[in-house]
């Protein structure tokens, strides 16, 4: 009886672990264990610059350049402020909005909404038209 009984939770154990396991990575602004806006933001606190276009969408790299994209990463591009937690997101055709509304910029609190969409099953940043537009 005892056998039966391990049997049964055995089993139980691996089917609800393989249902936790199916939507591990159904929400396309989850990465490495945070949020994609976060983690973006801590490439570019780490200088990771190469990185920072690698998750950049591929239309915006069309539309700008590899080049420029870079130097305005590196020169221009002001993220080292408090961005808060991921509250809420919404979907524009194939672009995700990601909502920050307790982002902290020199002590003034602000929502800060960061497009993305999905590109070969990763999150990549969509970028303005005008760079300088970014996060504003």
């Amino acid at each position: 009886m005892k056998k039966v009984i391990l049997i049964l939770i055995a089993t139980l154990g691996l089917t609800l672990g393989s249902f936790a396991q199916k939507g591990a990575f159904s929400n396309p602004a989850i990465i490495y264990g945070s949020d994609f806006g976060n983690y973006f933001k801590a490439l570019y606190t780490q200088g990771k610059f190469k990185d920072m276009l690698k998750f950049t969408s591929a239309e915006s790299i069309k539309k700008h350049g590899e080049k420029k994209i870079l130097e305005f990463y590196e020169n221009k591009f002001k993220f080292g402020y408090e961005l808060g937690k991921l509250k809420s997101s919404y979907k524009e055709d194939d672009i995700t909005v990601l909502n920050y509304p307790d982002a902290r910029i020199i002590a003034t609190k602000r929502t800060i909404r960061i497009p993305i969409i999905v590109e070969n099953d990763t999150c990549k940043l969509v970028l303005p038209d005008k760079l300088e537009d970014l996060l504003k």
